[in-house]
């Protein structure tokens, strides 16, 4: 007993790992429904900012035709127009191996008469929720 002891012991160290994997599994799902929530913004954001662009170009053309600068989204969102003279509808798809796949939202939609939905959204996601608004 009169030994001093340096280091840890194999029980501490399990001890230690298994506190930090059940913080880890707490923590976690939390991260990612909150990062979930910032992609949704942010692509929300990038349709409505594509919208005044495509606004901006019908105020200058007299048409939604051969509009210029559409984005097509980002590393987790595809975006698609569908442009008229009259009228454009914007639809942003979850890219399939990003961390938006299989949201509950779905995808999101914007048309030129401002409405807003999301196609293919779980029963229990409101516009709201899903838009952010």
């Amino acid at each position: 007993m009169g030994k001093d002891s340096q280091g840890f012991t194999l029980i501490e160290l399990l001890i230690a790992l298994t506190i930090i994997a059940v913080l880890a599994g707490i923590a976690y799902p939390g991260y990612s429904d909150h990062m979930k929530k910032v992609y949704r913004g942010e692509i929300a954001a990038l349709l409505i900012e594509q919208a005044q662009h495509l606004e901006r170009f019908y105020t200058r053309n007299g048409t939604f035709i051969d509009a210029s600068g559409v984005s097509t989204g980002n590393d987790r969102y595809r975006i698609t127009a569908a442009l008229t003279p009259q009228d454009f509808y914007l639809v942003a798809t979850p890219v399939v191996q990003s961390a938006m796949a299989g949201d509950a939202c779905g995808e999101f939609s914007l048309t030129s008469t401002g409405v807003r939905a999301n196609l293919g959204a779980a029963p229990e996601m409101s516009r709201t929720l899903c838009w952010g608004q």
